[in-house]
């Protein structure tokens, strides 16, 4: 467990940029996420959010800027590397060992952990069993933490959709991070999903200690977990505030609905009363 002291910066990124080949993806992104946070990335798609995302994690190289973790430059060094500085992440679409359980999912994310040598898990000594053993009640633990410990022996491909995520968040956790950045974790869940997902991110925060940031389309989880939003558009910072100050901020609105200001006619709906999900195909009794 982390317990950075709050709002203090965590993380740093400074004039970050990422360009493939001549398309510029994002350009001079300047971002701080206070220790102990949860900070929300928002914008519409294609506005850069998840290249940032892959940036930071060293998923991709940027072309420039710095990124620090807690006063710790960490640009430029391999991913595996990142992880153990105490950043781990889930990805936008879901990325789980299909054929595997539950519980071998969540242990494939201890293995910056154990420290038991190739030979003595062929050889079974005590250090390989004990580490084991460790291991076994680790994984058991941070699937009941996020509330799928039935999902144990399962088959991650059999699994529904909402507790595959729920395993990705397991997986992430189980490596004992400073910092959970998850990529749109309630995409595709419905509203009961989102509200247990927004308990499950403010249990994260507050008893594990873990600054989280996110990036998220479900504008009612974003306004009800988030303490401070960026917002991202055309691959870099639109404007960046709180809850209240985002859902009232007009470059915002513009951004995602396209009323360019000064436009008459209606107002837009505010922000957090997008609905969740709008059906492509209703049935209904006569």
């Amino acid at each position: 467990m982390h317990r950075e002291r709050k709002d203090a910066p965590l993380l740093q990124v400074r004039g970050l940029r990422k360009a493939f080949g001549g398309v510029v993806a994002i350009q001079n992104v300047d971002l701080d996420v206070a220790a102990g946070s949860v900070h929300a990335i928002i914008g519409p798609n294609g506005a850069g959010k998840t290249t940032a995302f892959n940036c930071i994690t060293a998923f991709v190289k940027p072309t420039g800027g710095r990124i620090m973790l807690a006063g710790e430059r960490i640009d430029g060094l391999p991913a595996h590397v990142v992880a153990r500085h105490g950043i781990a992440r889930t990805y936008q679409n879901v990325r789980l060992f299909p054929n595997m359980t539950g519980i071998e999912n969540v242990l494939v994310g201890q293995h910056r952990r154990l420290r038991a040598t190739f030979w003595e898990a062929i050889l079974g000594t005590g250090r390989f069993r004990r580490e084991e053993k460790e291991a076994r009640e680790r994984a058991l633990h941070y699937l009941d933490f996020v509330g799928i410990p039935h999902r144990a022996q399962h088959l991650a491909r059999n699994m529904p959709y909402g507790d595959q995520r729920r395993l990705e968040i397991a997986r992430a956790l189980v490596g004992d991070p400073r910092m959970l950045m998850l990529d749109e974790p309630a995409a595709g869940m419905n509203p009961t999903e989102g509200r247990l997902l927004v308990e499950l991110i403010e249990r994260v925060r507050g008893e594990l200690g873990v600054t989280v940031v996110l990036i998220e389309h479900h504008m009612r989880v974003v306004m009800a977990v988030a303490e401070r939003i960026t917002v991202f558009d055309r691959g870099a910072i639109l404007t960046e505030g709180t809850p209240g100050e985002i859902q009232a901020d007009e470059r915002v609105i513009a951004a995602y609905l396209g009323r360019r200001s000064g436009q008459t006619g209606p107002a837009p709906e505010p922000i957090h009363a997008v609905p969740a999900a709008i059906p492509t195909l209703e049935a209904r009794l006569a």
